[in-house]
This record gives C-alpha cells, structure tokens and sequence, in this order.
C-alpha cells in the first residue's frame, strides 16, 4: 500500500526528532566528559557546609584533563571551620587535593571518589565531654550509622598532621602522618591519656590499587601508664571505622581506664591483663574470646555490647577458674573498705554496692561461673554460679547455686533502683551445709542443716540494705550429734556435766533437732522460735541479733529429762559478734566459754542455794518438754 503525503510528513517528523534527541544525548554525554567543575565550587561549598554544620572555603576548583569521564579534579586552599560549639579554629585545611571522580556517578547523586592525593593536609578532631563529636554529620542522630568504606583504590597524604582532643575519653595526642602508596598510612601521635604521657601509633595497609571492599589490616598502639592498647586486625572496607575485627591486648591499673576508650559503661577494678578478639560493627561490639585476669582473680569470657536508642546492652558469659570479689574495687574503692574497717571492725556483711545509678542506660545478661572463691580473710563459700539480668535499673540474680561446707546454697537476689534508694530482696536456700561451717565449734556440735533466707531492705549497699532489713532467717538441723557434756550444759544440769567430764569427757549424745527461726524488722533479729533437742535435754533461747552493728545478745537455758538435784542457774549467753561471736556457760563471762575455776565455785554455790530453796533470784526452772521437730522445722523453713 503507498504511503499518503500525510503519512510521509510524519514519519520524516518523527526521524529528525529521534536525530535531535540523539545529538542533545551525544551532546549531553561530551559535555559531561568537559564538566567545568570550577561553577561546583558555590555548590559544594554549601554541601560540605550543611553536613558539618560549619563555613567551608575553597580557593579553586579546576579539571586537570581538558576531556574524560574519570577525570583528576583540583581542589585548592580548602579551609573547614570547627563547627560553633568548638568555639574557634578550623577542623581541617589543605593546600592542594587532588581527586578522580568518575563522572557517570554523579548521574545517580553518588560522590565517591576513588583516588585522591593530600598535600598538607591538618585535621583537629574535637569531641566533647557528652560525646558530640566534629567529625561526624550534625544530623548523625537521626541517621543510621555508615557500615562500608570508602571508595578508595589509591590514597596518598603528604605533609599531614593530625591532632584529636576527646574530651570524653581525656585522650590528647597530635602528631605527623602519611600515606604513601606501598608504605600504607602511618601515624605517630604524642600527647596525654588520663593526665598521663601517652603516644598514639596506628599502622594501615597501603591503599594503592587495592578493592576498596576488601580486608584492610591496621595496628593501633597506645601506650600509656594509664593503659596499654594493642590492637591488630582489618577493617571491613578501606579506613572502615565502624566495621572492623582485631586481637586486643590491654594492661592497665583498672578496668575503668580501657572502658574510657570502649564506653562500654565498666567499672574500677584492681590492675587488668587481658587479651580478646573483638568485632566492632557500627556503634555495637561483639567479644567473642574474652580472657585474663583483674587482681588475682582469672577467668575467660565472651560478650557482646549493643547500643540502641541511647542504651547499652551487655549480654555475655564468664567463667573464672579463681575469683576475688575485692578485685572489683579500685584502689580508693579498696582504701574506703579499709577506712570503713577500722572505724567499725571487722564485719561479716559485705559492703558491696547495689547502687545502679550509674547503670542507668545498661541492661544485659551475664551468666557466671567462678569454680573457686577467693577472699583475703578467708570465706566459707567454695564456688558460686549464677545469671544476672539487669533491665532499667532492675537486677535480678537467679538460678543461683553457691557451695559450701559440702552443702549449697541457691536461690534468688533482686535489687530495684528504679526510683528513691535501692531496694535489696532475697530468697536464698541452705540445703546439706556442714553445721560446724556456721558456728565453727566441730567437736562440740556437728550436723547437717537447711535453711533459708528472705529478707528485704534499702540501702547503697548489701550491707546498708541488710542492717535496715525485714523478713525472715532460719537454720534448721534433724541430723547430728552433740557432745554429752554441751547437752548437760544445755539442759543446765551441773551434777551431769562434772560427771560426763571426768568419766566420759568424749561421750557424744544425737541431736535430735535444732531450729533457728529468726524474725527481722528494722535490721533486728528475734527468736521465734531458738529450739535445741537433744532427747536428753532441751533449750530455749532469746534476744536479739543486730544487723546494724552485727551484735550478738542471745541467752539459751533448758531442762534435761530427769530431774538433777545441781542445776546450773546461769543460761548459756552468746555475745560478741557476727565476725567473733562469744560464749559464757556456766558464768563463766569469757569469750572462749571455757569457765574460770572462781567461775565454777560461784555456779556451784549458786546451784546449791537453788537446791537448797534459797535462791530467790535464780529464774524459774523450765519445764521438760520434747520439741515437735518436724512442725517446728517445716514452720521455720515455709
């Protein structure tokens, strides 16, 4: 079929359009491959400005090669001001830079050069003692942290000094660097760490002709009598600070100086040693081997630390083949304990702090395992187990199992300090402790016993919370023996006792029960009931046990089976204290218990004038009575 003239006027319409947008894109494309990029100048002025939040000034902007779509672009005199919080100077200047950028990118808004050449480049990196910092955007808050590289496959620095003042970490340091193709980045920094003389060295791989993506391996030295910090490894990407792996090594007097530099929210502790492979993604890191020793105290480890939304998470496990809780205090943590000692004497409750104030932004899991309890007075405890859970300054310690004596101890600990003082609560179980492990008197009394301790109270510290605490404490044993002439004592039968010490001084009577049941209020413990059974004798005690100034005031007096015609009149006292508790039998009024030969004739006047009617002021004589040991047990253990 012909074509009308119509049809023909059209289709030469459409050709010559097809032609022109042809010759616009040919166009289009040769002039990308001559952009004048001295008219960007005004352009990224303001980009570079807006992103910092601070002036920008450059020279000149001019291409070296009249034609190509990689071509080198240079930069001349560029001046970055400190942003106004910094308050004056300039965060980076240079004199010449020299960058290939592949111009197509720039179709698609991407800026990533991937050569560049420095002369005399100055960087002042500034961070403040709330962690803003000048090099990062001013709208870093509100995006999310870079995890690639840069673009590089060649970086050459000439002439350049770098200077970083970390208000947050109080790191100092300045100093030269470069990087010169085969060589790869150098940099050598003098200055201060924690007010001590530090040098800062940090060796990357060269970057010149590598992928940009790959592995980058970098050293990083800081050396300090504040902290000694090897770490060697690889970025994720070249110069990637926000993904990279190495083995660290760090000595330091404590913990809380190598947390300056991780901010991972550590404590004092008395001098580290320790070794790690550590992952850095972003703002988290991840330890994934974590091993060493704080103290005397040696333990292995892993962990990771994940920061969201202004919080720090520390979720982890450690097992220590030897630990000492004191390890955990610096040197003034350790010379405040030793103040407190001598001024109050020695104490069986523990100072330990349960202030979570400065947990404030932490939460985590740990799960620990110390296989052998250290203490520098000694400690009954032999091993300790547990998982510790810390949520908005909630710790919850569970599945606590704590060995001792050949028996455990297991249980629960929660410490609540989301408002006012913190508030300590416990629900702890004694299950096949060695009675002896308690009141230290083996050939006297010996036993198996259970117990358990529920007791609650507020204060800064276990022992501040415990001095003001409300609840119960109960010991309670069915199984053992107690020596004959300590149950005539009991049962407070003088006659009984000389006899079995002349005749039968190692004879041993079972132990039918003794029950403990101990309520507090206000840091006060009373007996309801204090109950020993011997089948031969039974005793019963009361007074009291301050929590406060850990003060022992308890009497035990009883009755043997039969009727003896000497009795002892004086009960049994036991004094002192927690830490040196002390016994009086048979008025004898010493600590060792152990009655005076004026003691002995004093009691056994006494005894005679009881039995003899005349003694007025003896107290009434008891009642034999056998305990009901399986209610009382049960009741005290509930």
């Amino acid at each position: 079929m012909a074509m009308t003239p119509a049809t023909r006027s059209l289709l030469s319409r459409i050709g010559l359009a097809g032609a022109a947008l042809l010759l616009v894109v040919a166009l289009f494309v040769l002039a990308l491959g001559m952009l004048p990029f001295g008219l960007l100048r005004p352009v990224l002025e303001a980009r570079i400005a807006a992103h910092f939040g601070a002036a920008v000034h450059i020279g000149s902007i001019s291409r070296k090669q009249v034609f190509s779509y990689a071509p080198d672009i240079s930069i001349n005199d560029l001046r970055i001001a400190q942003p106004t919080w910094v308050r004056g100077g300039d965060f980076l200047t240079a004199r010449s830079v020299t960058v290939r950028l592949p111009v197509l990118r720039l179709l698609f808004g991407e800026v990533h050069p991937d050569a560049v050449t420095i002369d005399g480049l100055t960087v002042a990196l500034v961070r403040d003692a709330h962690g803003r910092s000048n090099w990062e955007s001013q709208h870093a808050h509100n995006t999310r942290v870079a995890t690639h590289g840069l673009t590089l496959t060649r970086l050459v620095i000439r002439n350049g000094y770098l200077s970083l003042r970390d208000m947050r970490r109080r790191l100092f340091v300045a100093g030269p660097f470069d990087a010169m193709g085969a060589t790869g980045l150098r940099l050598a920094a003098n200055g201060t760490f924690l007010d001590t003389p530090a040098r800062l060295d940090l060796r990357g791989g060269p970057i010149d002709g590598v992928d940009p993506a790959a592995p980058w391996p970098v050293e990083v030295h800081l050396a300090s009598p504040a902290l000694h910090l090897d770490a060697s490894g690889a970025t994720d990407g070249v110069l990637n600070t926000h993904r990279f792996h190495a083995t660290i090594t760090a000595r330091a007097p404590t913990l809380k100086n190598l947390d300056r530099v991780i901010e991972a929210g550590l404590f004092g502790t008395q001098p580290i040693a320790l070794i790690g492979e550590v992952r850095h993604d972003g703002r988290d890191w991840y330890l994934d081997r974590l091993g060493g020793g704080v103290g005397r105290s040696r333990f292995v480890g892993k962990a990771t630390v994940l920061k969201r939304d202004g919080r720090t998470r520390i979720d982890g496990g450690f097992r220590a083949s030897q630990f000492d809780f004191d390890d955990l205090s610096d040197a003034a943590g350790r010379a405040r304990s030793a103040a407190s000692r001598a001024a109050i004497g020695p104490r069986v409750l523990p100072p330990t702090p349960i202030n979570l104030s400065h947990l404030e932004r932490t939460d985590g899991t740990l799960t620990v395992r110390i296989d052998r309890l250290l203490a520098s007075g000694g400690t009954v405890f032999r091993s300790l187990a547990g998982r510790l859970n810390l949520d908005h300054r909630v710790l919850s310690v569970d599945h606590i199992v704590a060995t001792l004596g050949g028996g455990q101890m297991t249980g629960l600990l929660r410490v609540d300090h989301r408002s006012g003082r913190p508030k300590l609560s416990t629900d702890l179980r004694l299950e096949g402790v060695a009675l002896d492990t308690l009141i230290g008197m083996p050939d006297d009394v010996a036993g198996i016993l259970r117990g358990r301790i529920a007791l609650s109270g507020e204060g800064d510290t276990l022992r501040a919370a415990l001095s003001h605490a409300d609840g119960r404490a109960a010991i309670v044993s069915n199984h053992g023996t107690i020596k004959a002439t300590v149950a005539d004592v009991l049962g407070q039968d003088l006659g009984g006792t000389i006899q079995q010490a002349i005749l039968h001084p190692s004879d041993r009577e079972p132990l039918r029960c003794l029950v403990a049941d101990l309520r507090a209020r206000g840091g006060i413990l009373t007996p309801d009931p204090l109950a020993i059974d011997t089948g031969n004798a039974v005793g019963h005690g009361s007074g009291r046990i301050n929590l406060a100034d850990e003060t022992i005031a308890l009497t035990l007096a009883g009755r043997t089976r039969g009727n003896p015609a000497l009795r002892i009149v004086d009960p049994i006292r036991l004094g002192g204290t927690l830490s040196k508790p002390s016994i009086a039998i048979a008025g004898s009024g010493t600590a060792s218990g152990k009655p005076s030969v004026g003691g002995i004739f004093k009691a056994l006047g006494r005894s005679i004038k009881d039995a003899l009617g005349f003694g007025d002021d003896a107290p009434p004589r008891p009642v034999f009575a056998p305990l009901d040991c399986r209610r009382l047990s049960a009741a005290a253990l509930r």
